[in-house]
């Protein structure tokens, strides 16, 4: 379960590496949040660019920026119908675009089968 002022690493490959939260969509009042839903934190830690672009704009993620992110790892263990249980050593997120569209290319690590949307599932080469 994430609460607000939680850290969360980023598994894409993005420059954000450390996310740190402040806001929990669906619902006014909530206090935590699990796999599948959104979440709304400030970058943290961010790697620098490894190359300069030249000619064009491309933008790049800064230690500041308010990023939108989709949990796809807890540490609180998740439990399915027939008994079996899932539990992940950190909190993982994945950044998104407005249109609910994964802002990069390449994941690492696993998920689990909680994760609902079927937009992103498609997208993740190892589900659990």
């Amino acid at each position: 379960m994430i609460n607000k002022q939680s850290w969360l690493s980023i598994a894409d490959n993005t420059a954000v590496r450390w996310l740190r939260t402040f806001h929990l969509y669906k619902g006014f009042n909530r206090h935590h949040s699990t796999v599948g839903l959104f979440v709304k934190g400030s970058a943290r830690i961010v790697e620098p660019p490894r190359t300069e672009y030249k000619g064009f704009k491309f933008k790049f993620n800064k230690k500041g920026d308010i990023c939108r992110t989709i949990l796809i790892r807890v540490r609180f263990r998740l439990c399915r119908l027939d008994g079996s249980v899932n539990k992940f050593s950190t909190n993982s997120g994945l950044l998104i675009k407005k249109k609910q569209n994964i802002k990069s290319k390449y994941l690492h690590g696993p998920t689990t089968y909680h994760l609902k949307r079927k937009k992103f599932k498609t997208a993740l080469k190892l589900v659990i």
